[in-house]
């Protein structure tokens, strides 16, 4: 890493080289693209930054993703102008809706063919920005470098999100002299960390202990701020319960005795650990968010906490506090550093009332784990989900890291995983809830983690869209179990129009064989049907040293615990 200022020099040099020397000061290590911008590519040190080359854009950008949240780093992706750009947008979103830094380096038409009709021309800017928080072109040669040290700050500061580069042709070709350095805190993230005033911090401190029921709600916001051991230390001094939302699982232990899992409507329908949290927050006198943008499916259609709630909520975004519940107190900050200073302050300290907390919610834990396990472990075929789940989660420890896709995977996975310690990694699309985006998530993740043990979870219908980056992850030698849960049909899909209409239509697929379609790919694979065989395979998968995919063929008929339909059966008949 190098730092500087622009006093200390300039270098001369073509301006995609002295880009290239850029990005090497900032640390960077993968660009996951298609060989595009051209001049970018060419002028690396592929042995200082590793060019990743994919079969779509958006599964670059979904890699950057996953690397960037897993490596604490912005994650680097690329693409040709035109259609590979508007390709990037899908992952770009997630991004953005993630709070994850992505900086994309798009291939630009050169300036004197502009709005001409050139080959696959597009507006970048106006394609881009809706699913950025910046897009920036290098205009001119001489403030290339300074261009890529304002992606970095811009991606990292503040709330975090993707950022786009435009690099047009005819400037990336050009010789000029360019102040060549890193600032290193924006190679990481969060670059800064902000507080709010002592005076918030001692109305929240004194609301907080004032509460006969309070309960901690940590968001994704507190796994990106590094804040699980601040969200236990203030749960244990004060006394109260912390439910997760799905992107803050891993902020606590599931067996710490104050852990009460995820909370919304994803997991809180039969057999689903949420209805826990839910109640919780449900009969809370006082709610502290941490690090969470308050959505739909988590506050159960914003019905959670009700209006009785007093809510106190911490967030670094200022546009995020009181827009979906009205606040108590808002307090604007890092997740980690606005905890640490709560957990210190006197008021908080109440002794005895985390055991007597603790006591209350154990039973509930219990029964749901009894229950939960019965159906399990039963042998009985087709498999269920839910043993696919458990084998997990008696394999989950701090170096295994777990990438869901969404749709009904994103309830088994957030209700049934048991077993999480404080501070695993879970990724999953819970900013646009898309299907089709854990693979390439998990490559990314394997790049930035190549010690960890990555397993991946998606359905047959989401693996669809990205089933060739098996190709990619065979040809890198990158190491992650893929699950497919096979019960050939779009699940959700299917259980939602039986709901409205008491049938449904063309959702049913084809029984495929992924285990061969891996192989075919250049990966291994195998096909489980059998329960009693799961653990084995992801055993095998594990040992293997390579891209492997289990094709577990389940219960068509299962259902994720989603509030609203968990009382549909999916027999019926096609319109």
């Amino acid at each position: 890493m190098s730092e500087g200022n622009a006093q200390g020099g300039l270098k001369s040099g073509k301006v995609a080289a002295l880009m290239v020397e850029t990005l090497e000061a900032y640390g960077v290590e993968f660009i996951f693209g298609m060989e595009d911008p051209v001049q970018l590519y060419h002028h690396l040190n592929r042995e200082r930054i590793r060019p990743i080359t994919i079969r779509d854009e958006k599964h670059g950008a979904i890699m950057a993703h996953g690397y960037a949240k897993t490596a604490k780093r912005p994650g680097i992706c690329a693409a040709t102008f035109g259609p590979g750009a508007t390709n990037l947008i899908t992952g770009l979103l997630e991004a953005q809706k993630s709070s994850v830094p992505v900086i994309a380096f798009i291939q630009e038409i050169p300036a004197s063919q502009r709005d001409r009709h050139a080959s696959s021309e597009i507006d970048h800017v106006a394609a881009l920005s809706p699913f950025t928080k910046k897009v920036y072109r290098i205009d001119t040669a001489e403030r290339c470098c300074e261009i890529v040290r304002r992606a970095f700050r811009m991606a990292t500061s503040g709330r975090p999100g993707p950022v786009a580069v435009l690099c047009p042709a005819d400037v990336m070709t050009q010789q000029t002299e360019a102040a060549v350095y890193a600032e290193a805190a924006f190679a990481t993230f969060p670059p800064y960390r902000q507080r709010p005033g002592r005076a918030e911090l001692n109305a929240a401190a004194e609301l907080l202990a004032s509460a006969e029921r309070p309960v901690i709600i940590a968001g994704g916001g507190s796994i990106l701020s590094g804040a699980s051991g601040q969200v236990i230390a203030l749960a244990e001094r004060l006394g109260a319960p912390v439910a997760t939302t799905m992107t803050g699982r891993g902020t606590i232990p599931d067996a710490h005795p104050l852990a009460l899992g995820a909370l919304g409507s994803s997991t809180a329908g039969t057999l689903g650990r949420g209805r826990i949290a839910n109640e919780a927050v449900a009969g809370a006198d006082v709610v502290l968010i941490c690090g969470s943008r308050t959505g739909q499916i988590c506050y159960m259609n914003w019905q959670q906490p009700g209006p009785a709630t007093k809510v106190i909520h911490l967030d670094i975004d200022p546009e995020e506090p009181g827009r979906n519940f009205p606040t108590a107190l808002s307090l604007i900050g890092d997740v980690r550093e606005t905890l640490a200073e709560l957990a210190e302050h006197p008021a908080t300290d109440r002794p005895g009332v985390a055991a007597s907390v603790a006591k209350a919610y154990a039973g509930a834990k219990a029964d749901w784990r009894t229950e939960f396990r019965a159906v399990a472990f039963n042998n009985a075929t087709p498999a269920r989900p839910e043993r696919v789940l458990a084998e997990i989660s008696d394999r989950m420890d701090e170096n295994t890291i777990l990438v869901n896709d969404a749709s009904f995977v994103t309830g088994w996975s957030f209700s049934h995983v048991d077993n999480v310690v404080a501070g695993a990694e879970i990724l999953s699309p819970r900013g646009t809830g898309g299907i089709g985006w854990s693979l390439p998530a998990a490559l990314g993740a394997k790049l930035a983690r190549p010690d960890a043990r990555v397993v991946c979870i998606a359905g047959d219908g989401a693996f669809g869209y990205v089933m060739n980056e098996l190709e990619t992850a065979s040809r890198y030698a990158i190491p992650v179990v893929m699950i497919v849960f096979n019960n050939a049909t779009l699940g959700f899909q299917r259980h939602f129009e039986n709901k409205l209409f008491g049938s449904y239509g063309e959702c049913d697929l084809s029984d495929i064989d992924h285990a061969a379609l891996a192989r075919a790919l250049k990966c291994e694979g195998e096909r489980v049907s059998d329960p009693a065989d799961f653990a084995a395979a992801i055993e095998r998968g594990f040992a293997s040293g390579k891209p492997y995919v289990i094709d577990a063929v389940i219960d068509p008929e299962a259902m994720a615990p989603i509030v609203g339909l968990d009382d549909v059966g999916v027999v019926g008949e096609t319109h």
